[in-house]
């Protein structure tokens, strides 16, 4: 049996990665920093997946177990003897596992000559890169070879929305997810992993990335900071509010002018693609809370993530941009209380000016674009 070993327990982590390596035979264990979380899996070594749609549906996950980060050890032990390492801890957090990774490795080269895939899973281009990045920094030339030869660095693309809902759960460790899922993964950096049930393997990884990232995370943000300055609660009540979801429908446009032209993706693929994103914001069995969605509007702001990166790419090919600029706008205006880094925002707005904020938030320095995110974020304030 194949052993994948998946750093972060979260929902995305158990409803989405750790779920389908099970469903493919995989023997499963996650690493988490949580205490509480860690142990839960180990006490209850299964849990279920609740697929919300039209029709609820349940889907066991069995033999589960977990390690905490902090017993490094432990960690070191299993990675050691691992088929596939995966990740879905964020990408701010890469670099330091990729740390932890590269002492195993270098173990690892020692102990056995067996091969090994890491794959990050995260909602930023191309992050498995950055764990080999980390990984190659000083290291030698016996060690490189190794990696190339016995390491595969696969980037992939993920999709899946996987709430934090309120509702009761028979298990604490159950998770609730959408029953849409898309896996994306390099096929040609593949060592060993080319068999996961339900992941997708292709030549030509960048533009599912770019259209996910583009059309799913960009709109998805777009919708939760207006929804949120609109005081609705859901992203399923947002989606339905007529000018948001003009909004969201027109930020598709803007994208997928662009994606078709760097790509050459059909642009009747790209509105069939937009009308399931849609869609899947519809769904209200989901309960996605606004403000879980706008968290962290640093992160979500910044240059080479969802709402720049396409900003970025239709100013380049001479098109038009000023749903997005719109969206990034409203994520300016994104306050929640309880989001230290909407307060950081907010703080840095207040003391520097909207401008500066926007040049160091968003690495924007082209003055005529920060004029329309100012324009846009006026508007918004105003109405």
């Amino acid at each position: 049996m194949l052993k994948a070993i998946h750093f972060g327990a979260g929902n995305i982590g158990r409803g989405f990665i750790g779920y389908l390596l099970a469903k493919s035979g995989y023997e499963v264990t996650f690493v988490d920093i949580a205490d509480s979380l860690v142990d839960d899996i180990n006490k209850y070594k299964e849990y279920s997946v609740i697929i919300l749609s039209d029709v609820k549906t349940e889907e066991k996950v069995k033999n589960v177990k977990a390690i905490n980060l902090k017993d490094k050890e432990a960690v070191k032990k299993a990675v050691l003897d691992a088929d596939l390492v995966t990740t879905s801890i964020g990408a701010n957090n890469l670099k330091s596992t990729a740390g932890l990774l590269k002492e195993v490795l270098e173990e690892r080269m020692r102990a056995n000559d067996r091969p090994l895939d890491i794959i990050a899973c995260e909602n930023a281009l191309f992050a498995t890169n950055i764990i080999k990045e980390t990984i190659l920094e000083g290291a030698s030339e016996e060690f490189k070879k190794y990696l190339d030869e016995k390491v595969g660095f696969p980037n992939s693309a993920v999709d899946r929305i996987v709430p934090n809902t309120n509702a009761v759960k028979e298990c604490p460790i159950d998770v609730l997810v959408e029953d849409f899922f898309e896996w994306d993964i390099e096929k040609n950096k593949v060592k060993v992993n080319s068999e996961i049930d339900g992941a997708e393997y292709t030549d030509n990884l960048e533009p599912y990335l770019e259209r996910k990232l583009f059309m799913l995370n960009g709109a998805h943000a777009t919708v939760a900071y207006l929804g949120y300055l609109k005081k609705y609660e859901y992203i399923h009540e947002a989606i339905m509010d007529e000018k948001i979801r003009e909004t969201a429908l027109s930020f598709h446009k803007e994208c997928l002018k662009a994606l078709n032209i760097k790509h050459g993706m059909e642009i009747s693929s790209l509105e069939d693609y937009s009308k399931k994103v849609i869609k899947r914001f519809e769904n209200s069995y989901l309960q996605d809370v606004v403000s879980r969605v706008g968290r962290d509007p640093i992160r979500k702001l910044s240059n080479k993530d969802r709402l720049v990166s396409p900003l970025k790419l239709c100013i380049e090919y001479n098109l038009e941009y000023n749903t997005i600029a719109k969206g990034i706008a409203a994520g300016l205006l994104f306050d929640a209380e309880d989001d230290p880094k909407a307060k950081e925002v907010q703080a840095l707005i207040k003391a520097e000016g909207l401008r500066a904020a926007i040049n160091k938030v968003c690495g924007i320095e082209d003055e005529k674009v920060i004029d329309l995110i100012i324009e846009n974020y006026n508007q918004i304030k105003n109405n």
